[in-house]
């Protein structure tokens, strides 16, 4: 038993707190049968062998601790207790007189790794008992240790769903704030149409008025159907050999308006040769528009938005740049998070159900493709790249 101990493998360090001379003369005979160099056994002093057994296991300076059960006034089991309710780096065997089954089991629930009786006690039986309790408490660590590790996971996975159950809640009162602004301009609209029936410029001014609100709604509502689509898995595309171009000119063509009522100017880079793709041209188009309707949203008048379309090492790379007000360091890891309205400005508001970048990432995901976010901090502009295969 214990024979295949590396040469460099340090000694089990064994310390024996027992204020009987005579005992720990036998319990060093016992020792010196064990194979030599397994074990290093020492011997705490005499004169006060508890308080010297507290100061030994507190100083955590040895694998196992040998402990009589009479120490004086006090016992062994006494200082069991008060080394476990300290947190005892090591385990401890209890040494009983012969047929103290009693004081071995009360040393047991208070948290004894083994117990030995002195009288018959065999160098082989010693050292099954000292490497039987260095397992257990190896093992016993080592749940510790898991079980801290599991805490730790189950806390941040609930304050991951805390933290989500508070967007939720903030997007439910978005919505209800964002579906309600139309109703009084389509209210008033109507008003004036009827009180206005016989002036045909009152009531086509209405009616665009009408139909800008309607539009706005729809958008709302088409934004809540991606929602449903996306947390269901239900988002589905459809690919087929794809020209880029005609992408990226729909994606501009949906987004010149946002641009332009931005005041901010643009520039579109892309390949100069054909280049085509596995895509779903309706989808991927909205990939673009949504990255190009954020950076306006987020962009000061007189700033600048460049689309520049390239390959980059067989893939297809399109990058969004702003000028705009950038993002926050600790915003940037959960920009593309479902629910998360990216209010970059902390005052400036378009509306928006905050679903857009999440859209966007489900979407390239389905594509193939990967999308980031980079900012160098508030005020310095932001980029989002989106990488596809070819």
């Amino acid at each position: 038993m214990g024979t295949d101990r590396r040469p460099d493998e340090p000694p089990i360090r064994v310390l024996l707190i027992d204020d009987d001379p005579d005992d720990h003369i036998l319990t060093r005979e016992l020792f010196a049968e064990l194979p030599g160099g397994l074990f290093r056994l020492d011997h705490a002093p005499t004169a006060d062998a508890y308080a010297a057994g507290r100061a030994a296991i507190g100083r955590g300076e040895h694998d196992v601790y040998l402990l009589d059960y009479r120490l004086g006034a006090q016992s062994g089991i006494d200082l069991i207790a008060e080394a476990r309710a300290g947190g005892s780096p090591g385990p401890i065997i209890l040494l009983t007189g012969k047929g103290q089954q009693e004081v071995a089991l009360e040393a047991l629930r208070h948290g004894a790794a083994d117990y030995l009786e002195k009288a018959g006690l065999t160098h082989a039986q010693l050292e099954r008992s000292i490497r039987y309790a260095l397992q257990q408490h190896r093992y016993a660590a080592e749940l510790e240790r898991a079980v801290r590790e599991r805490t730790a996971e189950l806390n941040r996975a609930n304050e991951a769903l805390r933290d989500e159950d508070r967007r939720k809640n903030d997007f439910i009162a978005m919505l209800a704030h964002e579906l309600r602004n139309p109703l009084a301009p389509i209210r008033n609209a109507l008003e004036i149409m009827r009180l206005t029936a016989d002036d045909p410029e009152a009531v086509a001014r209405s009616r665009a008025m009408l139909e800008r609100q309607v539009g706005q709604m729809v958008r709302l509502i088409d934004d809540l159907l991606d929602v449903s689509r996306i947390t269901t898995g239900k988002l589905r595309v459809q690919l087929e050999p794809t020209p880029l171009r005609e992408v990226v000119e729909a994606a501009v063509e949906i987004s010149r308006p946002a641009l332009d009522r931005a005041g901010v100017g643009f520039e579109l880079a892309q390949p100069d040769r054909p280049v085509t793709i596995q895509a779903d041209r309706v989808r991927l188009a909205q990939v673009f528009s949504n990255l190009l309707n954020n950076a306006a949203k987020f962009t000061p008048e007189g700033g600048r938005v460049e689309f520049v379309v390239g390959r980059e090492g067989g893939q297809v790379v399109a990058r969004v740049r702003d000028t705009g007000v950038g993002i926050a360091p600790e915003v940037l890891p959960r920009v593309f998070d479902l629910f998360t309205q990216l209010d970059r400005t902390m005052n400036r508001s378009q509306g928006g159900l905050g679903i857009g970048l999440a859209l966007v990432r489900r979407l390239v995901e389905l594509h193939g493709g990967t999308v980031t976010a980079r900012s160098d901090g508030p005020g310095k502009g932001a980029e989002f790249t989106v990488r596809l295969p070819e």
